[in-house]
């Protein structure tokens, strides 16, 4: 879509806070620090407290992005090459790509039959097998939804695993009641600019749950160095930069208020599209211990018919899209290094019914009413036979 679509959230995004960039380009100036400065320190605390509830915040280390806070969080972990890590393969492939960036192997575990995250019973499967064990767990909460941390965390322990939260579609999600990103060893988040909370660039946190684990995660975004700059252990150069940190500070006092916007958006759509689910249609909603902040609003269709409403709806204008088409464990440079794998159904089957309809905060009722309009009518003519038989006759 253009910029000046009212579909496109970062436009719209900066459209209503671009002030707080003016803010911090001002307080920067007048600060004279550029990197590591007192942004990134007010924003990892408050950041921190925004976590909790009731029980003493984590400590949260500003890095440049997303991914960054994952590769940390697994060398954090001890992780590196030749390691096991168990991880869902239906996910967005930067947690393949940090897990890749250590040298580890990604052990691939399916999806629950109901929602999108990683499948206990699976991964108990996974660590009955023979072989190396698997020394950590990454529990992606995908879309907004969460995953079954109470079991996940048990099981962990059971078995000698670190847990590892991949918050980056989830900030904001409540799991029984408190935001995710406090039941792991660490958690990862994302400041990407199309995220719940969203920074004008790229941005990242690490958030660490482990008193005795600070100081190293602190050392590891800054080269490894210790406060006379020398290099006492394993680092990168990953720092939240001071012009994201007060954009993200500022933008933090919102982010409630935009989460319930976003769950808004999400009931209207319920309400418009609820009678669907006699034609095969699921659609996102919360789970028995967890509320959804709805990142993204990814349905399911049927399978034949889900590219057909996808080609017909970006004809219309509508911005649909697919998150994502292919499972980490399909992506060719995946099987190149490890081979294909299989024995992953429910994430295979998934994958040919998801279909994302747009969802941001600053979306209205009259707009969720076109968008529900356009796609009815279009499940309205795959109803009649005609379209299906059509394409089905093309090919």
């Amino acid at each position: 879509m253009a910029a000046s679509d009212p579909f496109n959230f970062p436009q719209q995004d900066l459209h209503r806070h671009g002030g707080l960039v003016l803010d911090a380009i001002e307080l920067m100036r007048s600060s004279g620090q550029l990197i590591l400065g007192e942004g990134v320190t007010r924003f990892e605390e408050a950041f921190a407290a925004w976590l909790v509830l009731e029980r003493t915040p984590p400590a949260v280390v500003g890095v440049a992005n997303g991914t960054d806070a994952l590769e940390l969080a697994l060398r954090g972990c001890g992780i590196g090459p030749g390691d096991r890590v168990v991880m869902p393969a239906h996910t967005a492939y930067a947690t393949t790509a940090a897990v890749l960036r250590v040298g580890a192997v990604p052990v691939f575990a399916d999806i629950a039959a109901t929602g999108h995250g990683i499948a206990l019973d699976h991964v108990r499967q996974l660590l009955q097998e023979a072989g190396p064990r698997p020394r950590a767990l990454i529990a992606v909460h995908l879309y907004g939804e969460a995953c079954d941390l109470t079991e996940l965390k048990a099981l962990c322990d059971e078995h000698g695993l670190d847990l590892i939260e991949d918050c980056a579609q989830a900030c904001g999600t409540l799991y029984r009641g408190e935001p995710v990103g406090s039941w792991g060893r660490f958690a990862a988040f994302s400041f990407y600019p199309t995220k719940n909370l969203a920074a004008f660039g790229d941005g990242g946190a690490l958030v660490v749950n482990r008193p005795g684990d600070v100081e190293a995660a602190r050392r590891s975004r800054f080269y490894g160095w210790d406060g006379r700059r020398q290099a006492v252990q394993f680092g990168v150069n990953s720092r939240l930069d001071e012009l994201q940190a007060w954009v993200l500070l500022g933008k933090l006092d919102h982010l409630r208020s935009q989460i319930a916007d976003r769950r808004q958006v999400a009931h209207w759509y319920r309400e418009r599209l609820q009678h669907l689910a006699g034609r095969g249609v699921v659609l996102p909603t919360d789970g028995p211990d967890w509320e959804h902040s709805y990142h993204l609003y990814v349905i399911q269709v049927p399978s034949d018919q889900r590219d057909w409403l996808l080609e017909q709806g970006r004809s219309m204008g509508l911005p649909l899209a697919v998150h994502y088409p292919l499972a980490c464990h399909q992506q060719p440079h995946v099987i190149e290094r490890f081979g294909p794998q299989a024995g992953l159904p429910r994430t295979e089957e998934r994958l040919g019914r998801i279909l994302s309809l747009p969802l941001h905060p600053y979306l209205d009722e009259r707009q969720i009413d076109e968008v529900c309009t356009s796609f009815l009518d279009l499940v309205d003519r795959l109803a009649s036979g005609a379209e299906l038989a059509a394409a089905a006759g093309a090919s």
